[in-house]
């Protein structure tokens, strides 16, 4: 490099060097600079860095100032690296007239000397073409009665051309509140836009791939209810949503910070604090447009498509496996189908009151939705099969058979579940006293059972109980009392008790 003329980068690279003290041999060795060159820039930085006295009649620079001892640096530092922003602690400090200056003095004060600029493209979005949509971890909550916090999620969506946002908190991450903070932020924008652009979450997309990845059905269902297109952005490329990316990162250093000190206790308190400051957000002048984006919005909004006349009614998408006796396992409680689709996995939507059962695309079995308990049977008896055939069924001949091998109160009962105008009622029930006679013995079964004949008490729970206390009588009965020996201590013939 000797001979040719240093650029900025080089110059600025060797006076950071000198700062850190080294010699100039090594600074030379280091930049693969020649020694003299070194020399001549470290004189001018020596000369550069001592103090100019004031000229004679010259006039001092009179431009606002931060008075330095007024201010505390260390808890200036502390707080940032905390995570609060600039702009909240130059409010706070122009709160407490600690400081005279505008922002953008504040912010060289505090920036000075540190280029954070990079190299970016300006993605440009027509009216209602484009909404962005991510998830951040959300504001703790505490439970009043019990004391225990609770995480919330933190649900932002974006419109891209005016970056009018929309944000909520949710309790988790899960389809339904997935597809209900959709249905609450298009009513918020009074509209839908043409496409949206989610992370890849489970409950956007199945299975995530560059060019065509799998669409969550209940996504699926919801942008066809209002004729949305779905381009999920790709896995570990947040540049593909940039601007959500940068809302929720505004939203994190200021709201999260002006609420950092506060207490909530319910979601509904934290959202309804979350809106005054989405109004507050929507109406602050846009650095880069010097546009609110509020008036960017008014802009946009005659772009977006208009809304259904009917509010969309959140349904999450599952599967389950219809068993033998003619119920699928959802959320905890068994829902009956017809019997001639036992053994096929069928399609459940579930909204808030009500479960459909779809089989290739036709509803075969609709209920009312079983939200207060769990293990209990939602049964219409049409879906049994005819009576005789059921009774004939193989595994119905095969639980009569275990029973009888247990013996013939055990048969008795079992039978007597079995014989009614809906075997399959009390298959899985049945099921459950069989299964005693391998988990004891089949003589407590057949003592258990006998006492359920006489008191008309099929339960397996009960059948259970009168085991174990039979179970125990018996144990008693094993370990006889012995005779003590003498002890002086103790009164009574040879101390029996």
């Amino acid at each position: 490099m000797a001979g040719n003329g240093l650029g900025m980068k080089d110059i600025a690279e060797l006076k950071r060097l000198w700062k850190l003290k080294f010699s100039n041999r090594q600074i030379a060795k280091i930049s693969n600079v020649h020694r003299n060159t070194v020399n001549k820039y470290v004189e001018q930085f020596e000369l550069e860095s001592e103090p100019k006295d004031l000229v004679p009649g010259s006039i001092p620079d009179e431009s606002p100032t931060i008075d330095k001892n007024k201010l505390d640096w260390l808890k200036i530092r502390t707080d940032f690296l905390g995570g609060v922003s600039l702009t909240v602690i130059h409010e706070e400090l122009v709160e407490q007239k600690k400081v005279t200056v505008q922002y953008p003095g504040f912010w060289k004060q505090v920036q000075k000397f540190a280029d954070l600029s990079q190299a970016t493209m300006v993605r440009i979005f027509k009216p209602g073409e484009r909404c962005e949509i991510d998830y951040a971890d959300g504001i703790d909550i505490i439970d009043p009665s019990t004391g225990e916090v609770r995480k919330t999620e933190f649900f932002v969506g974006v419109l891209c051309h005016s970056r009018y946002a929309f944000a909520e908190f949710t309790m988790t991450q899960s389809s339904a509140d997935f597809l209900e903070s959709h249905v609450n932020m298009f009513e918020f924008f009074g509209g839908t836009p043409q496409v949206l652009s989610p992370d890849n979450l489970k409950s956007a997309v199945t299975k995530a791939h560059r060019y065509d990845p799998t669409i969550n059905q209940a996504y699926t269902r919801l942008a066809d209810y209002y004729d949305i297109g779905v381009v999920p952005a790709r896995v570990r490329r947040p540049q593909d949503k940039a601007i959500v990316e940068r809302t929720i990162q505004i939203f994190q250093r200021y709201f999260f910070m002006k609420v950092r000190q506060r207490t909530f206790t319910s979601l509904f308190e934290l959202n309804q604090c979350l809106k005054e400051h989405l109004v507050i957000f929507n109406q602050k002048k846009h650095r880069i447009f010097r546009r609110t984006r509020e008036e960017m919005y008014i802009d946009e909004r005659p772009s977006l498509r208009s809304l259904p006349i009917d509010r969309y009614k959140v349904a999450t998408h599952s599967r389950a496996k219809l068993s033998r006796d003619c119920h699928l396992i959802f959320d905890q409680n068994f829902y009956s189908s017809p019997h001639t689709l036992r053994g096929l996995e069928l399609d459940i939507w579930a909204s808030g009151k009500l479960v459909e059962i779809y089989h290739d695309g036709s509803r075969v079995a609709l209920h009312a939705r079983q939200r207060t308990t769990t293990r209990k049977f939602i049964t219409n008896t049409d879906h049994y099969p005819p009576a005789q055939q059921a009774f004939a069924e193989e595994d119905i001949q095969t639980i009569i058979l275990r029973a009888v091998r247990a013996g013939p109160e055990t048969a008795k009962l079992v039978r007597g579940l079995l014989e009614s105008s809906h075997p399959l009622k009390h298959f899985r029930r049945c099921q459950g006293i069989v299964a005693l006679a391998w988990k004891y013995t089949p003589e407590l079964l057949e003592a258990a059972a006998d006492a359920a004949n006489r008191f008309n008490n099929a339960n397996v729970q009960y059948l259970e109980r009168v085991i174990k206390a039979r179970k125990g009588v018996e144990t008693r009965e094993i370990n006889e009392i012995k005779q003590r020996s003498f002890n002086p201590h103790l009164r009574g013939f040879n101390n029996i008790h």
